[in-house]
């Protein structure tokens, strides 16, 4: 039984929730209300009923020292009773259910109850020659009933005001929680639909809801954006590895079927050769970027870019060499920077792969200081670029024509993109000056770092 009414209460919705419990405390806070103000009501109308009651005898009493005709059996709700020193009724009127032969006490407020019928009664004794007395009586119920029936308007009105209350607090919190419906609406119609463009749609505000609000939507972005960002990858790697793929079934069938010589086999076994080499270093340059866009945030560590460079620069020495490049380099000693020493070294490596594909014969490096930065920059002296071409060549995938991408430094476009990348995450800039036949220069500008 417990466990079916709490998967009923689970089915409901928030706004329900939320209201029913809301309407509990009320319920509890009007129960507790009504039951103090009987309480203190019926403590008031006594105290009232007896001081009333007093003051009315004393006065009564004090009037008849002066003159004995001034008695008055009734006066304001209060009934009086005379009676002389022997304790017998000698004038006066008393309340029906009153017992009238109650033994006197005087200043003190007593209480006589029967049938349900209740009274206050005060005797005072008359400062006269003969003793005599005088008795108020107050029924109780008078006042009581009239602050109990005025009570009782309200009771029986409570759950109509209970009612405006609930109503109303229903209509408060499904419009607080608004956002929230839209969120799940958002939600449900993005799993629907896979359409990741979709945003909660609510109006400006700095409350928790809001804040919620606009989290999800940010998350939206980084989904969307992570989403586009693995489609067209998904499309690019497809495309990119179509060809070698294509190149080695054709080969193989080739070589399966009309091969008939060991050099026509080695033949096909070459090319064969080839295009997996260019797919192995596609997919090792897709894994590295694949590494570096989901690294958001890169170990901080105190490099030395000056030793870096260098060490670059020695370990293609010899490839630089057998390519009858020639090398320029002006290095400041001792420059630091805030970073990653990995992928610095990947950044400076495929600047120099980039600059010796499309140089003639040189390439210079500089290293050095401008004020809070430090300058890196790669120049060659190839075929360069037209303006149109500057910013395109940051692009995934992206190569110019083979013009310049000639067909023995063909690569897969993805050095430059992954160049961005690792700029990208240093809060670093980096820029292109190039002109046709003149050659390209890279221009890379990092913060650089003061050691104590």
């Amino acid at each position: 039984m417990k466990n079916k009414i709490n998967k009923i209460w689970e089915n409901f919705p928030i706004t329900v929730k939320i209201t029913l419990w809301y309407t509990a405390f009320i319920v509890i806070l009007i129960a507790i209300m009504l039951t103090g103000s009987f309480t203190v009501a019926d403590k008031m109308t006594g105290d009232l009923n007896q001081r009333e009651l007093i003051e009315s005898v004393i006065e009564m009493g004090s009037e008849m020292v002066s003159n004995p005709d001034e008695f008055d059996d009734f006066d304001d709700g209060i009934y009086f009773v005379n009676y002389n020193n022997d304790g017998i009724e000698m004038a006066g009127m008393s309340p029906r259910g009153f017992d009238l032969t109650l033994n006197f006490a005087e200043n003190t407020v007593r209480t006589y109850e029967k049938n349900g019928e209740k009274f206050y009664y005060f005797d005072k004794k008359i400062n006269t020659p003969e003793g005599e007395w005088i008795r108020g009586i107050i029924p109780v119920n008078k006042l009581t009933n009239e602050v109990n029936r005025m009570l009782l308007i309200i009771l029986i009105s409570s759950p109509l005001l209970l009612l405006v209350i609930v109503y109303g607090g229903y209509k408060i919190i499904k419009k607080a929680l608004n956002p929230v419906t839209k969120i799940s609406d958002t939600a449900s119609e993005i799993q629907k639909n896979g359409d990741f463009s979709k945003r909660i749609e609510i109006d400006e505000g700095e409350d928790e809801i809001h804040k919620m609000a606009t989290a999800f939507n940010e998350m939206l972005n980084s989904l969307e954006n992570s989403y586009v960002r693995e489609k067209h990858f998904s499309s690019d790697v497809s495309h990119e590895l179509r060809t070698p793929v294509s190149v080695i079934l054709t080969e193989s069938q080739y070589s399966l079927e009309y091969a008939e010589t060991l050099e026509e086999a080695r033949d096909s076994f070459s090319v064969i050769q080839r295009q997996a080499k260019k797919m192995s270093e596609l997919i090792n340059q897709i894994m590295e970027l694949s590494k570096i866009e989901k690294q958001i945030i890169i170990p901080t560590q105190k490099i030395n870019f000056s030793e870096i460079t260098e060490k670059i620069l020695q370990d293609y020495k010899n490839l630089i060499d057998k390519k009858n490049i020639k090398i320029s380099k002006e290095i400041e000693e001792n420059i630091f920077i805030i970073g990653d020493k990995i992928m610095i070294e990947r950044l400076l490596d495929n600047l120099l792969n980039n600059a010796m594909k499309f140089t003639k014969n040189e390439i210079k490096i500089k290293l050095y200081s401008e004020n809070e930065n430090c300058i890196l920059e790669v120049e060659d002296n190839g075929i360069g670029m037209s303006e149109e071409f500057k910013n395109l060549i940051w692009g995934r995938f992206y190569q110019i024509n083979d013009s310049r991408n000639k067909k023995i430094n063909k690569g897969f476009g993805l050095g430059l993109f992954l160049v961005s990348k690792i700029i990208e995450q240093h809060n670093a800039v980096i820029n292109v000056e190039s002109e046709l036949n003149k050659g390209t220069k890279f221009i890379a500008k990092f913060k650089k770092y003061y050691s104590n």
